[in-house]
């Protein structure tokens, strides 16, 4: 029986006391800012190959010299990708897969929340683009290694602003799907809702994805890090400026912040736990929208609906 052992004010080091990562190789989007630079880091310092998949490869090298400078032996490696643009979502695949590394631990970190974001190269609307369809995809693209590695763990950084979409319920699940991914150039009901949507997407996807995989030794777990002083705000606006203002004493510090993160990708208690939502290193459902999250006929609809998607690309 699994009792609960950490709270909001966890940090990652103290989730990973006493646990040696050697052997595993663990891809993460977005380690430039906030959680993402913990994550990499105190994965890396515990043994792990640490593949860090981000856009600024200048800050990306400057993580990785310090990971260095503190871990002489550590391996950190660096794979260029560009969420915005499937193109490049599909290079850095096979760039990861044309390595020959294993995948053990494939955290989807990354994520845009900003109104000076622009539509995507692919003509999606920037925020369901980069924090749904990009991570979908390359997910797919590395679905086989992942088996292969098996036992493996995909977690997907979501947030408990998934509880803002206020989607009517009782809404025909082809209405609630149109809401959920926004078509290009959309610009109500707003950044706030977008993020919210994009956020359910990610929930949506993971249950959807644990469904498939999970038979072959794939778990997934999706979660909200808790609320930190980000650079994903930047864009956010007088909105941010008062609620950081405001917010202060709730915010946690960035290695509180991934703890959660890391508690999924690594806590050995959760060998047989998947398909869950976490908050503050818990599968805590109480702070899930279930309503919506745990509909198996909207989970399936977003699937397929983004599944089409990236198969007319393809044969574009």
């Amino acid at each position: 029986e699994r009792v609960q052992r950490y709270s909001w004010r966890t940090t990652a080091e103290e989730v990973l006391k006493g646990i040696d990562l050697s052997g595993k190789t663990a891809l993460i989007t977005g380690t430039n800012s906030g959680i993402g630079i913990e994550t990499a880091r105190s994965l890396a310092l515990h043994g792990a190959h640490v593949v860090m998949a981000n856009r600024n490869i200048p800050a990306s090298e400057k993580l990785r010299d310090e990971i260095l400078a503190a871990k002489p032996d550590a391996k950190v490696n660096i794979l260029s990708i560009e969420l915005s643009s499937l193109k490049s979502v599909k290079k850095a695949a096979e760039e990861y897969l044309a390595k020959g590394w294993p995948l053990h631990i494939l955290i989807l970190n990354a994520g845009v929340f900003s109104q000076l974001t622009k539509d995507t190269d692919d003509d999606l609307e920037a925020t369901y683009g980069i924090n749904h369809v990009a991570h979908f995809y390359l997910t797919q693209l590395l679905l086989s290694k992942l088996k292969q590695s098996a036992p493996s763990r995909v977690v997907i950084v979501s947030s408990h602003l998934h509880n803002n979409t206020n989607i009517d319920v009782s809404l025909p699940v082809e209405e609630k799907l149109k809401i959920l991914t926004p078509d290009v150039g959309t610009k109500e009901p707003g950044m706030m809702s977008f993020y919210a949507y994009s956020k359910m997407c990610n929930i949506l996807f993971a249950f959807a994805l644990h469904r498939r995989v999970n038979q072959s030794g794939v778990n997934v777990y999706v979660l909200h890090p808790g609320v930190i002083k980000t650079a994903l705000h930047r864009g956010g606006g007088l909105f941010f400026k008062i609620f950081q203002f405001l917010g202060t004493p709730f915010f946690r510090s960035i290695e509180q912040g991934a703890a959660t993160t890391i508690y999924c990708a690594t806590d050995p208690e959760l060998d047989n736990i998947s398909g869950k939502y976490f908050e503050n290193c818990w599968d805590d459902e109480k702070r899930l929208q279930t309503s919506l999250a745990r509909d198996e006929v909207l989970q399936e609809a977003l699937w397929k609906h983004t599944e089409d998607f990236l198969r007319e690309y393809e044969n574009k």
